[in-house]
């Protein structure tokens, strides 16, 4: 485990841009946390939406079902609505994070530039591929296996695009750790928090993924008998339960994983950050129970109520990881400020 101590004489650190930050740092702050939500809310739903399409139709071939088959079709719908707006929405934290985080932010973008600018491309690939999957589901029923390798293709480089983002922003938080960084593919078994990350994050994307199917099943249910709406409410109130639960494991894994002096806060060094991260795990169990009844008994009152709690949870989550952030990156914030005053 690494030690955010580093002999700040020799930090790798820049120095920050003359240019002031047009703004005062606790308004981006809560700026981050706001648009990093909304922004991951429409991830999620794509980049699980896209797994749950090809497994629900691998699942229709083998059982010969035509109701999971279009439940197959409903979901890579709502993936393909849904994926401009994920891309959208990612403008403001790429923007905000790179304004508060100049010094930290462009060196560890610089180490992995090659696949950081490889990001356009392979969206746009998996848009298209995406694109023609859901758009031959009719015509190439009868040729499935090609059709499915489209799908599969699409999803491999979705579940692969994260990767990206989650070693920008470790690296971004070592600084001490960059002259050893070796490109992408090296930064991912040389940090050490990246597939916890991972990890963490899809077990939050299905969970979301799941709630949003529930939310558009139950919806579409009320007005139509199609049996493909009730599959779609069971499959996603099921899939919210389940992973939620598995975030259980995930949340531990990944904190067990920061750095010792960043996770001894969190863990009665500092009273603040255990008070936040006490309030967030006991919110997740009691959302958790409430995702339990309403498997058990559905209720809107029920998932509105769960829907907040989850809203307030994610609020929660980004402000510990906004505290996180800060807690690596302190000392070298004290060795090289950044500009928040224009230099006269």
């Amino acid at each position: 485990m690494h030690s955010v101590i580093y002999p700040l004489v020799n930090s790798p650190v820049p120095n920050d841009l003359e240019l002031a930050i047009p703004g005062s740092i606790p308004f981006f702050n809560v700026l981050i946390v706001i648009a990093l939500i909304a922004h991951l809310i429409f991830v999620n739903i794509v980049v699980a939406g896209a797994v749950y399409t090809v497994w629900n139709e691998v699942k229709a071939i083998r059982k010969k079902d035509p109701v999971i088959d279009r439940l197959a079709y409903q979901i890579a719908t709502q993936v393909t609505i849904h994926k401009s707006i994920a891309v959208v929405l990612g403008v403001a934290p790429l923007l905000v994070i790179s304004t508060i985080y100049t010094q930290y932010f462009y060196p560890s973008t610089i180490l992995i530039g090659k696949m950081w600018l490889a990001l356009i491309p392979l969206l746009i690939i998996a848009f298209l591929l995406l694109y023609v999957y859901k758009f031959t589901w009719e015509k190439w029923s009868h040729r499935k296996a090609v059709h499915l390798s489209f799908g599969i293709a699409g999803t491999g480089i979705l579940l692969f695009l994260p990767l990206v983002f989650i070693s920008n922003a470790t690296s971004m938080l070592n600084p001490q750790m960059w002259e050893g960084s070796r490109g992408f593919f090296h930064s991912l078994f040389y940090y050490p928090t990246i597939w916890q990350k991972y990890f963490h994050f899809m077990s939050a994307s299905f969970t979301v993924m799941g709630m949003y199917m529930y939310w558009w099943g139950r919806k579409k249910s009320l007005k139509h008998s199609d049996p493909v709406y009730t599959e779609m409410k069971n499959f996603g109130k099921k899939s919210a339960f389940l992973f939620a639960l598995l975030q259980l494991l995930a949340g531990p894994i990944l904190l067990l994983s920061l750095d010792s002096q960043v996770r001894s806060s969190f863990l009665g060094g500092s009273l603040f950050h255990s008070a936040l991260l006490v309030t967030a795990a006991i919110l997740a169990v009691i959302w958790i129970a409430m995702l339990l009844q309403l498997i058990r008994h559905e209720s809107k009152r029920l998932f509105v109520s769960s829907l907040a709690l989850l809203l307030v949870i994610m609020g929660l989550m980004g402000w510990i990881r906004g505290e996180v952030r800060g807690l690596y990156l302190a000392p070298y914030m004290d060795e090289s400020p950044r500009t928040v005053h224009t230099v006269k």
